[in-house]
């Protein structure tokens, strides 16, 4: 609703830059990425059980970002959406994505953040303030969508923090509206 549908298309570009091989689904939650993931061999990741238990992936597993529970270079493709704002240590998660990704092999990142531009960033804050907490209190899940508003100053532009996670940089690009959802296209390649 928030995105009002678009997160759909962007989830499959993110996924079209995957390649041939088997795919962790990082943060898969209840599976949004389901459909664009169906030729792959997947393993859906998240720490929340009961989010898990409404995943249509065969293989599921509960585990945090942090702290994968595989081998080193087990992994094709490491498929990340809309999730990195909500780890808790993010050194940690690319740390663990570098281990358990084969060489060669792609990480894909799909998130949200606020635009480039100073004067957009600050009508965007203003924005999701009122959007957010508006559809928050319609649902009566305020704190859930507070969270969501105030996560997207969590970290500093994806131009700046993601030059040093010792992955090269295929692709980084904004979309959306004012620029406000980005992906990047990585690959291991040592």
């Amino acid at each position: 609703m928030i995105t009002f549908g678009f997160d759909k298309s962007w989830r499959r570009q993110a996924a079209e830059n995957l390649k041939l091989g088997n795919v962790l689904d990082l943060g898969s939650g209840t599976g949004a990425s389901y459909y664009d993931l169906k030729k792959y061999n997947v393993v859906a990741l998240d720490p929340d059980e009961a989010m898990l238990s409404l995943n249509k992936f065969e293989k599921k597993v509960v585990g945090r970002s942090e702290n994968l529970p595989f081998d080193d270079d087990y992994f094709d493709n490491i498929l990340c959406c809309f999730v990195l704002r909500n780890v808790e240590n993010i050194d940690n998660t690319f740390n663990e994505v570098r281990r358990v990704l084969k060489k060669d092999g792609k990480f894909i990142l799909l998130d949200m953040s606020r635009p480039r531009n100073n004067v957009l960033k600050q009508f965007h804050k203003i924005g999701t303030y009122i959007v957010l907490h508006l559809i928050g209190l319609v649902t009566l899940n305020l704190k859930e969508y507070r969270f969501l508003h105030f996560s997207l100053d969590k970290l500093p532009p994806p131009e700046d923090f993601l030059i040093d996670i010792n992955l090269e940089q295929k692709i980084l690009k904004r979309m959306g509206i004012f620029g406000f959802v980005y992906l990047g296209v990585f690959e291991k390649k040592s």
